[in-house]
C-alpha cells in the first residue's frame, strides 16, 4: 500500500499513549501547514499537585503539546511519505524543547487547544519535526503555553535499544 495523509481518526488511533499519559483527545483541524488538538484536563492528572488545590503539573503541559505538535502532526507528515503498515512499526520520541513559556495555571475542567504549525524555524525531514507551539484554553480563550518542539520517528527496534 502506497503513501496517503492520515485522517484526524487514523491519528488517533495511532498514537501510542494511552491513559494516565493521553493528554489529546481529539483532532479538529488537521493539514500539513498545522494542527489543533483538543483536550479536557481531569482531577486525575493532577493527582498529588497539590492536595486541596489541583493545578495541571507544567511537565504534562509540555507533554499535550508534544503529543499534538510532535506525534500526532509528525503522523500526519509522516504519512504523505511512508505506507501506514511502515508507521506502525515507528514510534515516536519527543526530543526538546525550546523558549518555554508558561502564562498561567490550568485546573481541572479547563478544556484546551493545543496547536503546533512551522512558524520560522519548524520543519518535518526524513523522520524529525520541529514545531512552535502554543496551548491556550479552548475557544479562543487565554493562551497557557507556547514553545517549540522537536521530536524523531524512529523504528521501535531502534528505540528499544536506547530505551536500555
Amino acid at each position: 500500500m502506497s503513501a496517503r495523509p492520515l485522517t484526524a481518526k487514523e491519528i488517533l488511533d495511532l498514537i501510542p499513549h494511552r491513559r494516565p499519559m493521553r493528554f489529546i483527545s481529539e483532532i479538529v483541524e488537521l493539514d500539513a501547514e498545522h494542527i489543533v488538538a483538543r483536550y479536557t484536563w481531569t482531577v486525575e492528572d493532577c493527582a498529588g499537585h497539590f492536595p486541596d488545590y489541583p493545578i495541571v503539573p507544567g511537565v504534562k503541559i509540555i507533554e499535550c503539546a508534544a503529543q499534538a505538535g510532535c506525534v500526532a502532526w509528525g503522523l500526519y507528515h509522516l504519512s504523505m511519505i511512508r505506507p501506514v503498515e511502515e508507521i506502525r512499526h515507528c514510534v515516536g520520541c519527543f526530543t526538546s524543547v525550546d523558549e518555554a513559556s508558561f502564562k498561567r495555571a490550568l485546573r481541572p475542567g479547563d478544556r484546551v487547544e493545543a496547536r503546533a504549525e512551522f512558524g520560522g524555524e519548524g520543519f518535518f525531514r526524513g523522520n524529525k519535526i520541529c514545531a512552535e507551539a502554543m496551548i491556550r484554553l479552548a475557544d479562543g480563550g487565554d493562551e497557557v503555553f507556547s514553545g517549540r518542539l522537536s521530536g524523531i520517528w524512529m523504528p521501535r527496534a531502534t528505540a528499544e535499544k536506547y530505551a536500555g
